[in-house]
């Protein structure tokens, strides 16, 4: 060793990582497909983080998402894992025609609007259902960490037994099925599931959540992106100088036991957005500021 610095080291002492490879290694990008695609395709060009532009209506995945996503394996699915969900809930003893308005409120109702979604009677009734659920199981934090209160006058659709049934059917499903997913993507994607995440955007009021709220008693979250992406840039007139927006990331185990309802097990539930709607939480969840990323700020669950 003759004690001179080559090029290499002077290099290392002044480089610093781009924005975009900030991102692309935070813990819920790293085995993330459309994030590596975007990382690979763009680096070259831009060290800025690649995010889907808002566009009004239907938010939906893009080309590249739907490629690297690995959409085709859940439409080929879609009818098969429906079907395993159907009789897996029916052998608890629900019944045909609960469990059909149950499928019916998510296959038409949950995608038709915001009203309909959280205040038509056939949704409030699930939400009832959830409500009651945890009552009896959770007595002492029930409600605690949602804004939106179900009125006790609301009918529940199941009894909180058959709610139960409903949770342990999505929650035993992902776990049976889901790994034939995660070696459908390969070296792409995940190698376990708890390297796949779950993901929810908001416009946010404020960029200080330290503990995780949710303001109605069904929260959207998704296997996808790219919709994420354009719903945190979804703002009124009234939020606009106010929020900001923002993603929420959590690997799949973190709302696994909270599922009501995942698009490829609900027949005819549109798959877009490879949608899990989740029930609100029953413990305190710590929330990460992973910082700002492509004008985004990033949140992970703790």
């Amino acid at each position: 060793m003759n004690g001179h610095e080559d090029d290499y080291d002077v290099f290392l002492q002044s480089w610093e990582p781009s924005e975009s490879l900030r991102h692309a290694t935070l813990p819920q990008y790293l085995h993330d497909p459309l994030t590596r695609d975007r990382f690979f395709s763009d680096s070259i060009y831009s060290e800025s983080v690649s995010r889907s532009e808002h566009t009004s209506g239907k938010k939906v995945m893009e080309d590249q998402e739907i490629v690297a996503r690995g959409y085709d394996f859940f439409q080929r699915k879609h009818e098969k894992w429906a079907a395993e969900f159907r009789d897996y809930v029916l052998n608890k003893g629900v019944a045909d025609k609960k469990l059909d308005a149950f499928v019916t409120g998510f296959s038409r109702l949950w995608i038709d609007g915001k009203a309909r979604r959280q205040n038509s009677p056939e949704m409030l009734a699930i939400k009832a259902s959830i409500r009651d659920l945890d009552l009896l199981c959770y007595p002492d934090s029930a409600g605690h960490f949602v804004k939106e209160t179900i009125n006790n006058c609301v009918q529940p659709l199941f009894t909180p037994q058959e709610m139960g049934a409903v949770f342990e059917a999505n929650r035993g499903l992902i776990d049976a099925l889901m790994p034939d997913y995660i070696d459908y993507l390969g070296d792409c994607g995940p190698t376990c599931l708890d390297e796949l995440y779950v993901r929810r955007g908001v416009y946010m009021p404020s960029d200080d959540m330290q503990v995780r709220h949710e303001l109605h008693y069904l929260s959207s979250f998704s296997l996808a992106l790219g919709p994420v992406e354009q719903f945190a840039q979804t703002w009124t007139r009234k939020t606009r100088n106010i929020g900001s927006p923002a993603i929420f990331s959590a690997p799949m185990a973190a709302i696994q036991n909270r599922v009501v309802a995942f698009a490829p097990f609900i027949a005819s539930m549109d798959l877009s957005q490879l949608e899990l709607v989740i029930a609100p939480p029953v413990e305190s969840t710590r929330l990460k500021n992973n910082g700002l990323h492509g004008k985004i700020r990033e949140y992970s669950f703790e």
